[in-house]
């Protein structure tokens, strides 16, 4: 009898150490690398991965950034994914690349071929990219026949007519210049700017809007200074925007640019502007 007891109690004992095994695995499991190492200090889930260009032409060459690092990361794979009932995969690539300490912004191109090698269709798509320890970020863009300004014949005599800033990436607070120079051989007349945060659940807001009320000349140049307050006087939040011009003329004109929160190295400075993209950049009046 004594031996039973003792039997049933070393099976109770094992199925308990079982039972406490397969949970510190199970935890392992989700900490995944970050088991047996220190966790980085992870990008803004949401607002760090973001394309160059919210939409591209057919074939064009297409540049995907994750910023906001300050700490050292590893990119492990990315996937390009159709978006749709299917959810169908495109393109996969392992990339496995150890980012530095150094470097604020990682960034990867697409050349729009499958893993077949054939261009792909277009379409809207996101792309998901795995990093080791800080999980997987998505943003997306669409892919479209002609996607530039719209071209306007009774203006720019055959050429496109763009709508520009100074830079890609802006502190917050920093003034945002627009700018715009008239190609052709007529007036262009605009008719309404807004300035619209943008937001892949909802479409964006629109934080900032003005009314024209003159014409612009042949080869007269354009320019607009945006303080990065809204309509109520207040200053607009970090994050993706887009300024868009209505025209008579030439259709709508849009830009996109970043407001971000000053670089560690710039407190006292607005001048982290260079070419807006890593590692063009450069913090011109730093102590």
């Amino acid at each position: 009898m004594e031996s039973l007891k003792r039997s049933r109690m070393g099976i109770l004992i094992l199925a308990l150490l079982l039972l406490a095994f397969s949970v510190v695995a199970s935890g392992a499991q989700e900490e995944d690398c970050c088991l047996y190492m220190e966790k980085p200090d992870c990008p803004p889930r949401y607002t760090s991965f973001n394309p160059s260009e919210d939409t591209y032409g057919l074939g064009e060459t297409i540049t995907l950034a994750l910023s906001g690092l300050d700490d050292e990361y590893k990119m492990e794979e990315i996937k390009i994914q159709k978006v749709g009932s299917s959810k169908e995969v495109v393109y996969t690539e392992v990339i496995n690349q150890d980012v530095s300490k150094d470097m604020s912004e990682w960034q990867w191109q697409w050349n729009q071929k499958g893993d077949s090698g054939e261009q792909v269709d277009t379409g809207h798509y996101f792309a998901l990219l795995e990093t080791q320890c800080c999980g997987i970020y998505r943003t997306d863009f669409r892919v479209q026949y002609e996607v530039r300004a719209p071209r306007c014949s009774c203006c720019c005599g055959g050429f496109y007519t763009r709508l520009d800033t100074t830079c890609n990436r802006y502190e917050t607070g920093e003034n945002i210049t627009v700018s715009f120079s008239n190609c052709g051989d007529c007036n262009l007349k605009f008719e309404k700017l807004y300035v619209k945060k943008n937001d892949r659940c909802c479409g964006g807001e629109i934080v900032f809007s003005r009314e024209f009320t003159e014409d612009f000349a042949p080869g007269r140049d354009w320019n607009w200074v945006w303080d990065q307050q809204n309509n109520n006087g207040q200053m607009v939040e970090p994050g993706r925007y887009t300024v868009t011009i209505e025209t008579q003329c030439c259709g709508s004109l849009s830009t996109t640019f970043f407001v971000n929160e000053a670089r560690s190295c710039c407190q006292s400075s607005s001048s982290c502007c260079g070419g807006g993209l890593w590692p063009f950049f450069s913090c011109t009046s730093c102590n």
